[in-house]
């Protein structure tokens, strides 16, 4: 009997039924010899194996080195040996080269799993390979337990490969098991070969997933437990963003050689989004009501972020103080500040990023009829500014030694950890820090996707394709429509007129919303001024905060740094020795 030297490893999503698929297995030292037989003949300890994919997810606010994943012009760091500080630089070698990268691999993460989005995809890729390639073993299964296994197989296989596509570029796509002798000289794709492959193992996935685990009669066995397993609106809703990318001007611009929208792609992009919706619209998924939107994202009180608008995101089940102190959860080494008792970095949010936040009266800033008062900068913005962010004289916490002090003299104003005059709000629930203490139930989790991005996924497609108020064939809901959605959650009005006349007009409100909506996830912000091609531009690259006084009787816009960007930043490097192996792996241009 052929025996497989492997530890089947215990998923971070910690629910009965992830523990019945590994229980017999958490024992197993590598060399313990497992057979092919003791694990690919039932149900429950293929799925066990199966389980390792969903370990192999990277939590972008999961490493343990503050190596985040929140690049560009939204936020900045004061340390630049972190992933952020690197990133400003312009120092990609130093990201994918640093021992904990989330770009890499993060050594030790749960279970010390090697989580960076390459290290573990490939890793990823190739458990899912193996489950395929095993499926004709499985014998002693039901036709239901079959296609959630094959269902989940087609779907790793797909997501692993995006995300190291949307940071490297077109790779090869592997779909199979490697034997010794075989020829792994497979050729690199271009980006858009690329997301065709993955869009096929999405639609594969989407036919045989369910829309809701509980209402199958594996997952029926453990309702209420499911949240985090991969589904039919998951596997449609990162097809619908892999199409989106493909038709955008960065990765356009590799099969067209222009840096232009492509109408076909977006056409499809828009389509798979609108399944998305349909789901919703059935009940499967629902927005967050605005004042529980940071449910979202952080709790204190022991459940985990998740809820009705949470499409897919990495479970993790840390709790208590160790969850926002300990160097091994980023959170507290990412967004909050030493004297809350966290960790040496800060990447504080930009000028920039504040700027895009509206008047609530839904104008921008620099409109001559918002209304904004530069003497009284964050008043009545956006209510998402202070839903997300936290600024000068408010409290990150209960008491009074909590109250923010960004004016010049004051104890958080710009130094060695805080580069601006601003804080994450997002993550960072009230009473969770060193002064309050209220951290024994606090979890976070970064949604890797959100049914609100699926609108403004929808919104952007749509309008590429067939302007503001166009739609797909068969819906009503047009650009425009889908756009309005996420803004009135937000209690903000529609968008204005005077930006709904044409595709281009619409187009910048729509990058705006995105970079509003979905700021500080998972490196959204930074990754579309990539593939908009804008990342190089001076508006992108140059970084802005604000200098005032205690009593603000004066604020000043001030230049703190210059991002160093040029065209080979557009993709992370490949390791030399990876591009050297042979002829058919080119090295990214300019690296």
């Amino acid at each position: 009997m052929k025996k497989i030297d492997f530890k089947i490893i215990l998923l971070s999503l910690i629910v009965p039924l992830f523990l019945v698929s590994c229980e017999d297995y958490l024992d197993k030292t590598p060399d313990a010899g497992v057979s092919e037989q003791d694990v690919f003949t039932s149900y429950v300890s293929y799925q066990g194996f199966e389980d390792q994919m969903y370990a192999f997810v990277v939590e972008p606010n999961g490493s343990e080195n503050s190596q985040g994943t929140e690049n560009g012009d939204h936020t900045v760091s004061g340390l630049f040996w972190s992933s952020c500080g690197k990133f400003q630089v312009g120092n990609y070698r130093g990201v994918i080269n640093v021992g904990n990268s989330n770009y890499w691999s993060n050594k030790h993460g749960i279970f010390n799993v090697k989580h960076g989005y390459w290290s573990a995809g490939w890793a990823g890729i190739r458990v899912a390979n193996i489950a395929l390639e095993k499926l004709p073993m499985l014998l002693n299964a039901t036709d239901e337990e079959k296609q959630l296994l094959e269902g989940q197989a087609y779907f790793f296989r797909a997501y692993f490969h995006w995300n190291i596509c949307k940071r490297w570029g077109g790779i090869p796509y592997v779909d199979k098991v490697f034997k010794p002798d075989d020829d792994m000289r497979i050729p690199r794709l271009t980006f858009q070969e690329t997301v065709e492959r993955i869009v096929e193992d999405f639609d594969k996935a989407a036919e045989l997933l369910p829309e809701d685990w509980d209402e199958t009669v594996v997952g029926g066995q453990f309702k209420g437990y499911n949240a985090g397993r991969a589904t039919k609106g998951a596997a449609l809703a990162f097809k619908a963003k892999a199409l989106l990318y493909a038709g955008s001007p960065l990765m356009n611009h590799e099969t067209e050689g222009s840096y232009t929208f492509n109408s076909e792609y977006m056409k499809r992009a828009a389509e798979a989004a609108y399944d998305v919706i349909k789901l919703a619209d059935k009940g499967v998924y629902a927005l967050t009501i605005f004042q529980d939107i940071q449910k979202n994202f952080a709790r204190k009180d022991k459940t985990m972020p998740w809820t009705k608008e949470t499409i897919f995101q990495k479970i993790v089940t840390r709790v208590g103080a160790r969850a926002f102190r300990a160097p091994s959860v980023a959170m507290g080494t990412v967004y909050v500040p030493n004297r809350f008792k966290s960790n040496k970095n800060t990447e504080s949010p930009t000028q920039n990023m504040v700027d895009m936040f509206e008047m609530a009266n839904g104008l921008p800033i620099d409109d001559p009829a918002s209304g904004y008062d530069p003497m009284h900068p964050w008043d009545g913005r956006d209510p998402r500014f202070e839903a997300f962010i936290l600024h000068d004289q408010q409290k990150a916490g209960i008491k009074k030694q909590t109250t923010l002090q960004f004016y010049l003299g004051g104890m958080d104003q710009r130094n060695a950890n805080i580069l601006t005059c601003y804080l994450v709000r997002k993550y960072w629930p009230v009473g969770v820090n060193g002064y309050d203490k209220q951290w024994n139930g606090y979890r976070y989790a970064t949604p890797l996707m959100r049914l609100a991005e699926v609108y403004l996924i929808y919104a952007e497609a749509v309008n590429e394709a067939y302007g503001p108020n166009g739609s797909v064939s068969g819906a009503a809901l047009t650009a425009l429509d889908a756009l309005n959605i996420i803004r009135n959650r937000a209690n903000m009005p529609d968008v204005d007129s005077k930006f709904t006349g044409d595709k281009e007009s619409l187009r910048k409100r729509i990058w705006n919303e995105r970079s509003v909506e979905l700021c500080f996830e998972n490196g959204q912000r930074w990754d579309d001024a990539r593939r908009w091609h804008i990342a190089h531009t001076n508006e992108y690259k140059e970084i802005y905060d604000l200098e005032f006084d205690k009593k603000h009787t004066y604020f000043n816009r001030v230049k703190r740094l210059t991002i160093v960007f040029e065209d080979r930043h557009y993709w992370m490097p490949f390791p030399n020795e990876q591009t050297e192996i042979y002829v058919g792996w080119p090295q990214n241009p300019g690296w």
